[in-house]
């Protein structure tokens, strides 16, 4: 009976371990594919985000405080000349260090491919559209 018992255990051990070891032979290996290393997601988007809204709003602000309130569009035209060739007043200097903190900003955003929808005109251009409203509604009111 010992003897039937190992014959029998030695047998389903061999059925069990070809079954389980069985390939099929036609099939090739797969290869799990190959994972992608993604960069690293920049985080840092919001500050420079942050730092270009403050800045237009500073510029668009102070237009809006000195000039579009009265109305004064050839003010607002001449303190646009003085920006522009960076001319050493109070208000030019200001006005050029804000643009100057927003173009930094704006292209460090761009580098890491922040979403810049928000920011697609420059403010300095945003004041001159203003400026040519406030132009069109005087030559309406004449």
């Amino acid at each position: 009976m010992y003897i039937s018992f190992k014959r029998y255990f030695l047998i389903c051990f061999i059925i069990v371990f070809t079954g389980c070891s069985y390939q099929k032979l036609n099939e090739k290996p797969t290869v799990p594919p190959k994972v992608v290393d993604k960069k690293p997601i920049y985080k840092f988007c919001h500050n420079h985000i942050k730092i270009m809204t403050h800045a237009s709003t500073y510029i668009f602000n102070e237009f809006e405080k000195g000039y579009f309130i009265q109305g004064d569009d050839i003010g607002a035209k001449a303190q646009i000349f003085l920006i522009e060739n960076r001319s050493p007043t109070p208000f030019s200097k200001n006005i050029n260090a804000a643009l100057d903190s927003y173009k930094k900003q704006y292209n460090l955003a761009k580098k890491y491919k922040c979403d810049l929808n928000d920011f697609g005109i420059n403010p300095l251009d945003e004041i001159k559209e203003k400026i040519k409203t406030i132009e069109a509604k005087k030559k309406d009111n004449k």
